[in-house]
């Protein structure tokens, strides 16, 4: 497997969160390792396979925030690591596929990423969100 750098890494977290705001969400699976794991939160199991960030991100930015974007605050980068500090702004129309029922009201939140590269693929990935209550109130849990 060849090495890629920090900066190839960082462009293709940059790339992920652009296809997302595209509603492109199969444009970057070849980035994604065939044994990728997500870690998150809304999902006790995590997620599995290089499909399965794009199918998470279809089925809760794609159709729970059908205009939904992105702002990336920070990207940075170590070794086979890169954060990403970003936020997201769009409107809850949809239930969410957890069971967290729509509201119509505009969700803004601000959250880190955490990515371990394996070569020139995205290997892990873990969700930090810093602002849970503001994310929670958005959502009509809180």
């Amino acid at each position: 497997m060849a090495v890629s750098s920090v900066e190839d890494n960082k462009a293709i977290m940059r790339f992920i969160v652009e296809r997302n705001d595209a509603r492109d969400f199969y444009a970057y699976a070849k980035h994604l390792s065939e044994d990728f794991v997500g870690h998150h939160h809304f999902i006790p199991d995590g997620l599995h396979g290089n499909t399965s960030l794009s199918d998470f991100f279809y089925q809760v930015e794609g159709i729970s925030f059908p205009d939904g974007n992105h702002t990336i605050h920070h990207l940075f980068g170590e070794g086979d690591l890169v954060g990403i500090d970003l936020s997201f702004i769009g409107t809850f129309t949809v239930d969410l596929p957890m069971g967290v029922p729509a509201n119509g009201k505009q969700v803004e939140f601000r959250y880190n990423i955490l990515c371990r590269f394996d070569g020139e693929k995205l290997a892990e990935l873990w969700w930090f969100p810093y602002d849970s209550f503001q994310l929670m109130q958005g959502l009509g849990m809180a």
